[in-house]
């Protein structure tokens, strides 16, 4: 019956409203049409015709306007009223009950400052006049609902003042008393709002709930009264937004409570003696928001804006935080801290599994919820475990949650899978320089390839590993941000992350070794084994994509390192075989057949690189300039190498310091050879390689050689040098036809 009676009164309040829209409607129109009929009147007057009466508008006739332009006088009119009806019938009541309010409060603090009259009567007063202003709301709802509705609010703001004058400045009420009144009042708020069909109620009234404990402060509050207080609270505030739809009631409640509750933690001075009532109500209400906000979506079926998940986020982040803090100040076990944030992961694994069973809220929020319970199992790692286990278990939980992302096309798994592979990573980063980085870790039991860091990291390359192949495996029709980096990133950090766990290794060992041997040619050795590593490693790599893999970005990335790795090999390993060479010259401390496998399976390594980088180029980025390129990395690579193992022999030989004459020769007679070669297969840049080259040994002749050689060398250096050059430009002669064509023999027998 109270329902129809109020749908009642809201028939008849919007009667009103539209009577007075459509008597405003009428008048503009009948202005409109005076207007027209005089401008009609007008015209038919200039053209001597007879005049067309338009009809007059009634209020109680109802007509289609016969034009759509409006008179903007009307209009600014129209504007006016309605700014002026907002004044006075909406703006002006409430803040006339605002100083209303005002006024009773500072009236109440002046009788008190004066003692005009007694305390109690005082207090009376105020109650009264509360009271007469919900007496006054109540018989004027039926025909002034707005208005009784903020003569209600002004009401039970002065019931909460009231009170707390009574209990704070005359001690009338002890604190149970004041406690039952203001909670009393509150529930009296949520009846009058629901009631009226009123926010304005509900928000004063929860404002002055949550003020309670302030309000009523003594120091030394009983927390599990307060808890238990703010949970019967939240319980009636979330029933009313539930009831009304009202999410600004929700998101006052939710922002309120977490605050109190954290307040009071902080400031508490022992945790422990009230712990189980503490980590109950704390629960409690962590449920109730959980609860309101899942339930609230499920029966009305509407979709999760992004504030909405944001309160679910920070309700589920709170309660861990503090709750955390909670057992962390009560109890010193580890233990149970990886209990409660396993608790947490699993309260929220379980209920994203039900509602998506149950098929009960949009896909967004069940995973949304699954990856809050996968994200606190992840935090649970590294409470309870510590070092490689940490790194491990993550690595683990990477790999499931990209399997499922890739198989079921969750792109939110995805997004978790990369963020875990980010901390996996930086875990990996932290465990090699805690185990590699300083000595004073390594001893010689340290058995190298059989210890718990090899085998950790070696796992974690193999989870990054699998991440890859099942990125490949299953294609990613999206393109983005997670594409890139499952399809590029994660092989790449596959490989490099392979990589610097097994040269680590390499380096660990050898540094065992050496602390039982001592010798000059072990540090020469080290050097060429991570070298020799790298460059097998990164040659393996090429050809892998150069037949399998067949990616252009990677082979890019791969020439680009095998160039550097090159370029180290050059500068870098060839000086170290020559210590080794030098040190067996010397003593003969090092084995002449281990010395030259040494040698020749570096050179031979250097040859796979060449061959890796020459035929990615070739494949994936053929072009002109890229085959100028190979030209050059082979050309250069060879001759150094050709010269290397000159001067090898001969300081083997007992011909050392053979930097001049011999290199010079060997630069002409590649250049020569280089011309022919050109000349052969009408490669310019090559002909172009062979006369730079030649120029290269003249000037290294001329200001290098010549400078410290005897007479005797002198001439024999510039004469072969000189046939040498002689034979190319004979060559060039005789071939011109075929290089440069007929129009190169018509230019020259024209000269």
């Amino acid at each position: 019956m109270e329902n129809i009676n109020q749908r009642i009164e809201n028939l008849e309040n919007s009667f009103k409203q539209l009577n007075v829209e459509q008597i405003r409607t009428t008048e503009t129109l009948n202005a409109v049409l005076t207007e027209l009929q005089s401008l009609k009147a007008s015209l038919q007057k200039d053209a001597a015709s007879p005049q067309t009466e338009v009809p007059f508008v009634r209020r109680s006739t109802s007509f289609v306007p016969p034009a759509k332009k409006q008179v903007p006088t009307a209009t600014n009119s129209f504007r006016k009223d309605q700014l002026e009806n907002l004044i006075g019938s909406n703006i002006i009541n409430k803040i006339g009950i605002l100083v209303t309010v005002v006024g009773v409060f500072i009236g109440a603090k002046y009788a008190i400052e004066k003692e005009l009259i007694s305390a109690t009567t005082r207090i009376i007063l105020g109650y009264s006049v509360a009271a007469v202003l919900c007496l006054l709301a109540y018989r004027l709802k039926a025909k002034y609902i707005d208005y009784s509705a903020v003569l209600m609010s002004g009401s039970i703001s002065i019931i909460y003042f009231i009170t707390y004058i009574a209990h704070s400045f005359y001690h009338l009420f002890p604190q149970p008393v004041a406690f039952g009144l203001m909670l009393f009042t509150t529930a009296f708020v949520v009846s009058m709002s629901i009631w009226y069909n009123r926010k304005i109620i509900a928000l004063l009234g929860q404002v002055g709930a949550y003020a309670i404990p302030f309000l009523l402060s003594t120091g030394n509050e009983n927390l599990p009264l307060l808890y238990g207080y703010l949970s019967i609270i939240n319980i009636g505030l979330l029933f009313l937004s539930f009831k009304r739809d009202w999410k600004l009631i929700y998101e006052f409640a939710f922002g309120f409570s977490w605050f109190i509750f954290a307040f009071s933690f902080l400031n508490a001075k022992n945790l422990a003696t009230g712990f189980s009532s503490n980590i109950i109500f704390l629960l409690v209400n962590f449920i109730i928001f959980y609860t309101a906000f899942l339930v609230n979506k499920i029966f009305k079926k509407e979709l999760y804006a992004l504030t909405e998940i944001s309160i679910l986020l920070i309700n589920a982040v709170a309660f861990f935080l503090l709750g955390y803090y909670l057992i962390n100040n009560a109890f010193d076990n580890e233990h149970y801290l990886t209990l409660f944030t396993l608790g947490n992961a699993l309260i929220h694994l379980v209920i994203g599994e039900r509602i998506k069973w149950l098929k009960l809220a949009d896909e967004s929020v069940t995973l949304f919820i699954l990856g809050l319970g996968l994200t606190f199992f992840t935090v649970s790692i590294p409470i309870h475990f510590e070092g490689n286990t940490i790194t491990v278990l993550w690595a683990i939980e990477a790999v499931f949650l990209c399997y499922t992302g890739l198989t079921k096309k969750r792109e939110a798994y995805l997004i978790l899978s990369i963020a875990l592979l980010f901390l996996t990573l930086g875990s990996l980063l932290i465990d090699w320089k805690q185990d590699y980085a300083t000595d004073t870790t390594i001893s010689i039991a340290t058995k190298s390839f059989l210890n718990a860091n090899f085998l950790s990291s070696l796992f974690v390359c193999i989870c990054f590993g699998v991440i890859s192949s099942l990125s490949i495996k299953h294609s990613i029709d999206k393109q983005g941000l997670v594409k890139s980096v499952l399809t590029v990133a994660v092989p790449l950090a596959f490989i490099l992350l392979t990589y610097g766990c097994i040269v680590q290794e390499i380096d660990l060992a050898w540094t065992v070794y050496m602390i039982n041997h001592a010798s000059e040619a072990l540090n020469s050795f080290k050097l060429l084994s991570l070298q020799g590593f790298s460059i097998g490693y990164l040659s393996f790599w090429l050809w892998l994509n150069w037949q399998y893999f067949k990616e252009k970005h990677l082979a890019t990335i791969l020439a680009i390192v095998g160039l550097y790795a090159l370029f180290i090999a050059v500068i870098g390993g060839l000086p170290e075989i020559g210590i080794l060479r030098d040190l067996y010259i010397k003593n003969k401390s090092v084995n002449i057949i281990s010395m030259l496998g040494i040698r020749y399976g570096y050179f031979m390594l250097i040859a796979a690189l060449v061959l890796g980088i020459a035929s990615n180029l070739k494949t994936f980025l053929a072009s002109a300039n890229i085959t100028k390129l190979i030209a050059l990395v082979f050309n250069s690579t060879l001759l150094v190498l050709l010269c290397n193992e000159f001067i090898h022999w001969m300081d083997i030989g007992g011909y050392s310091k053979q930097y001049k004459l011999g290199l010079s020769i060997i630069f002409a007679v590649y250049a020569l050879a280089l011309i022919i070669t050109g000349i052969r297969k009408k490669l310019k840049h090559i002909r172009m390689g062979g006369i730079i080259l030649f120029g290269i040994t003249l000037c290294k002749v001329l200001f290098y050689d010549l400078s410290s050689l005897p007479t005797i060398s002198k001439t024999v250096v510039l004469i072969v040098l000189g046939v040498i050059m002689l034979i190319a430009s004979f060559l060039y002669n005789k071939f011109k036809d075929s290089i440069f064509g007929n129009e190169a023999e018509t230019i020259v027998d024209k000269s």
